[in-house]
């Protein structure tokens, strides 16, 4: 079973989506990040639980269980005042786009 996976078309949309929009590109890239995050903190919750072993632990329990972080991990993401949204903030102070935004206020 693969942990949460970033797709290579995923990848090449948010590359070809940075040709076009950078800042748009940055935020969906923080977003995913963000969502990375929560799921692993999630993973890492449920590894805290002491199991009983009244109901046996599944294959199809496991994979559920990983497909339902991933699904509350991406709910929780972009929200406003979250971790994507402060990463997306600072990384707009970066020097890249500094420059890409005085390029554009030139045009």
């Amino acid at each position: 079973m693969k942990d949460y996976v970033i797709y290579y078309t995923n990848l090449k949309n948010i590359v070809n989506l940075e040709k076009k929009d950078p800042k748009k590109a940055l935020k969906r890239v923080t977003t995913e990040f963000e969502a990375l995050f929560w799921y692993e903190i999630l993973k890492g919750l449920d590894k805290t639980i002491i199991k009983s072993g009244l109901f046996p632990e599944t294959l199809e329990v496991k994979i559920y269980r990983d497909y339902f972080y991933q699904e509350v991990a991406e709910i929780i993401s972009g929200k406003p005042r979250g971790l994507g949204d402060f990463l997306y903030k600072q990384l707009l102070n970066n020097a890249y786009f500094k420059k890409i935004s005085n390029n554009s206020d030139n045009k």
